[in-house]
């Protein structure tokens, strides 16, 4: 099978875990997970990716961005547990800023 065959497929199965978590997913909560999936794992980006720069790399809003994050994280608001395949951390260089990755379930799903 072809690489891109291989990678289309991942996707698909992605996209199958997003639907069953939530009936209708919307383009752009995707896009933010592939986002974090391909930016995160860029061996030309030396320092962990920030919410902000993910958000610049999406044309999304730094806002929406971190809504997706919660969504793709562990909790969402309220207590309501998210899918667990994102984690957001506190930058090392600026209390203000969070850095984001995918988690072993995150990375696993695109295997």
């Amino acid at each position: 099978m072809s690489n891109s065959m291989s990678a289309l497929r991942r996707l698909i199965r992605a996209n199958l875990l997003f639907i069953a978590h939530q009936r209708e997913i919307n383009a752009a909560l995707m896009n933010t997970f592939l986002g974090v999936a391909t930016y995160c794992n860029d061996p030309d980006i030396k320092d962990p990716l920030s919410i902000k720069e993910l958000a610049k790399r999406l044309d999304l809003a730094p806002s929406t961005v971190s809504r997706h994050l919660r969504y793709l994280g562990h909790w969402q608001r309220k207590g309501v547990p998210g899918m667990g395949l994102v984690e957001t951390m506190r930058s090392p260089h600026d209390d203000r800023a969070k850095h984001v990755r995918l988690t072993p379930e995150g990375e696993a799903l695109l295997c």
